[in-house]
């Protein structure tokens, strides 16, 4: 996947969940996409957005970005330090 197509994603993610009940304490000093929202989303976010239109799509396009940044991630931390 390439960071063209998880930008995408995470535009998509934004236009979904604007009107989603997020928790405040995850959003204050937090995008609405940044990986600390999307991981809360993942644990959290049924508990007042499952009825919600979209809520099924944004948890889809959540758990691909946070696969994405795990393997990020990973990535990293396996290279050999210099």
């Amino acid at each position: 996947m390439t960071i063209c197509e998880i930008l995408t994603l995470r535009t998509d993610f934004e236009d979904i969940i604007k009107d989603f009940n997020m928790g405040c304490q995850v959003m204050q000093g937090h995008a609405r996409s940044d990986i600390n929202t999307i991981e809360w989303f993942i644990e959290h976010g049924h508990r007042s957005n499952s009825l919600r239109n979209g809520f099924n799509e944004a948890m889809t396009i959540a758990k691909t970005i946070k696969e994405y940044s795990d393997g990020c991630t990973e990535e990293i931390r396996s290279r050999e330090s210099v």
